[in-house]
């Protein structure tokens, strides 16, 4: 009876062990993000290109997938001034997690989920500049392809997102993100 009991204790071990261990792989994660971006493109419509477009004029629906594996759609190009090593930006954007359904809006003076707008240095990336829930490289790498008082829509993945979205592995849609640079 005791051996019976022994075997048992120690099953129930292991499965409360095993049943303990809920985390994603990364492996895992990559792939729910592939599926839910697919699944977005399709929803919304999207034309995916291949390249930047020579004229630099997209499509409501257009986005084109750089090799980070950020997709952008310029909306507005902004005023032909350049973010250099150092530019103060502002940025304010609105959007929702793929993989979830919350959303979230920094254009609403409402909403005080973080301080909008996010301000940093274009060139520096650090964590203490700014709220990490959103301020990733792939908010500030779009300053490669637009100027001051541009307007993006994105949809980044959780490899190039903010630390709660690698954490998380939630890719995130912009519908909307303003860029301002402070003079």
């Amino acid at each position: 009876m005791k051996k019976s009991f022994n075997i048992l204790m120690i099953l129930c071990a292991v499965l409360f062990a095993l049943s303990c261990n809920n985390n994603k792989s990364y492996t895992d994660m990559l792939k729910a993000e592939k599926k839910a971006i697919d699944r977005f493109i399709d929803e919304q419509g999207f034309e995916i290109l291949k390249n930047y477009p020579a004229n630099g004029v997209f499509g409501e629906k257009q986005f084109v997938l750089l090799s980070s594996g950020l997709y952008l759609n310029v909306i507005d190009s902004g005023n032909g001034n350049r973010a250099e090593y150092g530019t103060s930006i502002l940025l304010r954007a609105s959007g929702k997690w793929l993989l979830d359904t919350l959303s979230f809006n920094g254009f609403d003076p409402a909403n005080m989920t973080v301080a909008w707008p996010l301000e940093f240095k274009y060139g520096r990336y650090n964590s203490n500049d700014v709220s990490n829930y959103f301020f990733c490289e792939g908010l500030m790498s779009v300053l490669e392809y637009v100027g001051d008082s541009s307007v993006v829509k994105l949809i980044v993945p959780f490899k190039i997102g903010s630390s709660d979205q690698q954490t998380n592995g939630y890719p995130i849609y912009y519908d909307k993100v303003r860029y301002i640079f402070e003079k």
